[in-house]
């Protein structure tokens, strides 16, 4: 949220229910994926962050609420992966910026929900 009065957020806050199903996507996508990074450098506490996180998103329903839970999830998934930094784990950082409306941020780690900062 901001602080600013008459400040609204700067990017889309509502969702949809495709929203939530891309968001499922991308999660399931990540849970299939990370089982054959063992070798990768991958430390068993990232890894047991992002299965996580990835599981909660992979299992709400398509009416999850809030959305902001279900983005925050989404958030540290697509975080993980960008700083794992392989083809795969930045392909699907990107699903996730796409389903998060995140496309803006070309790739770079978000540190805040970018809907809570100020325009």
């Amino acid at each position: 949220m901001t602080t600013i009065p008459g400040t609204g957020p700067n990017l889309r806050t509502d969702t949809t229910p495709l929203d939530l199903e891309r968001l499922q996507v991308a999660a399931r996508a990540v849970l299939d994926w990370l089982p054959g990074e063992d070798g990768t450098g991958l430390s068993a506490v990232r890894f047991e962050q992002i299965t996580r996180h990835a599981r909660v998103l992979a299992d709400a329903g398509v009416h999850a609420t809030p959305f902001a839970a279900m983005r925050a999830h989404a958030l540290t998934v697509r975080n993980e992966l960008i700083v794992l930094a392989t083809e795969q784990s930045l392909t699907l950082a990107v699903w996730f910026d796409d389903a998060l409306g995140l496309g803006a941020l070309h790739g770079r780690a978000v540190t805040a929900d970018p809907a809570e900062l100020p325009g």
